[in-house]
């Protein structure tokens, strides 16, 4: 219907279907402008406004996923979902696995579809990628108990989901390929990206598959990973024993005193041919009456560690070289005394770790 000169007419259409599993929902709006009474000749109606607005909403099938038997996390399609795991480490003999949880996966509750309804999750094509701090490093996914490196190849089975409400444990982790070369340890933190598995989501309901789904493992501790298989000492405790000590021996400083132990550090790579330079950490708990030593359960005690006649602290490095594939130094551990005290008899113990890693 038209409506007076120079008024407006709006003319509204909505559709709406469904097809294979799609909702696609149009809504198009229509403005023009007529002129009534006589038109020149050759006068032309004028559009004024066209707009069409076209709204997608898709319902595919998709899963719920949880970790530990916590809540629920709905895991639309195309979309990343974070799951937070408290991961621990396993070590073996060529990798090292990020285990320590369990993630389940359900069938939708609300598909709508028979109960004969099937999803199956498969891995992607290099279906797992390193977090930040695990670049560099070669990964791999353990399916089943089964090891596959990265790149891991596609069309791996992962689970069968049926649609009858009970979750299917992924058993899916990520590992990190020893190395047979020196490397700094990994320090993973709280809330770190750890890395993302990658999956595939098909069913056989004739749905269209979920191309790929992304879990991001996002850690829910801290903890620190060394994957060199590099030795200082052959990974043997190293005991530094001072004997019998007399207080009067005891110095106030690592200079001065003259109860010391020398020992030997031997460093060995199992990958042949490396030369280059490494770092030697000494991680250990700083003295309370200087910083620059060792504490000891003694508080009146402290050891403090020379490398060519200069102090390293605890959490401090000194630099050195592997030619060949090994190195080794001569270093100085020194049995120092807080200054104006009177020591009680008794033995005393304290303890530090020495880390090989890259300048």
């Amino acid at each position: 219907m038209l409506s007076k000169k120079g008024a407006y007419q709006g003319q509204t259409y909505i559709a709406a279907h469904n097809l294979d599993g799609v909702f696609h929902a149009v809504f198009t709006i229509y403005l023009q402008r007529f002129t009534l009474g006589e038109r020149p000749a050759g006068a032309t109606m004028k559009y004024i406004i066209g707009v069409c607005l076209t709204f997608f909403m898709q319902t595919l099938l998709a899963s719920d996923c949880r970790v530990d038997g916590g809540r629920w996390i709905w895991i639309p399609t195309h979309k990343v979902v974070d799951v937070r795991v408290p991961v621990k480490i396993t070590p073996g003999s060529r990798r090292i696995l990020l285990d320590g949880y369990t993630l389940e996966c359900i069938f939708s509750y609300d598909s709508g579809l028979p109960a004969s309804a099937r999803d199956y999750w498969h891995t992607t094509l290099n279906g797992v990628e390193p977090g930040p701090k695990l670049m560099g490093h070669t990964l791999g996914l353990n399916i089943h108990n089964v090891d596959y490196d990265a790149p891991v190849r596609p069309g791996i089975h992962i689970a069968t989901m049926y649609n009858n409400h009970v979750p299917a444990n992924m058993r899916t982790y990520m590992y990190i390929l020893n190395r047979g070369d020196p490397s700094n340890p990994i320090n993973i933190r709280y809330n770190d990206l750890i890395g993302t598995i990658l999956l595939r989501q098909t069913n056989n309901t004739g749905k269209p598959p979920v191309p790929v789904v992304r879990i991001n493992l996002i850690a829910n501790n801290s903890l620190i990973i060394e994957p060199s298989t590099c030795t200082i000492n052959g990974n043997r405790a190293i005991d530094v024993n001072f004997n019998q000590v007399d207080p009067a021996a005891i110095g106030e400083s690592s200079a001065s005193t003259s109860v010391t132990r020398v020992v030997r550090l031997n460093y060995s790579c199992p990958n042949p041919g490396i030369t280059m330079p490494i770092t030697i950490t000494f991680k250990g708990a700083s003295s309370a009456f200087n910083s620059g030593l060792l504490h000891m359960s003694n508080p009146n005690l402290a050891t403090g560690l020379l490398r060519g006649g200069v102090q390293i602290g605890p959490n401090q490095a000194f630099r050195t070289n592997l030619y060949n594939s090994s190195g080794a130094d001569d270093v100085t551990f020194a049995l120092v005394r807080k200054s104006a005290t009177t020591l009680a008899t008794g033995s005393f113990t304290g303890s530090a770790t020495l880390v090989m890693g890259l300048p």
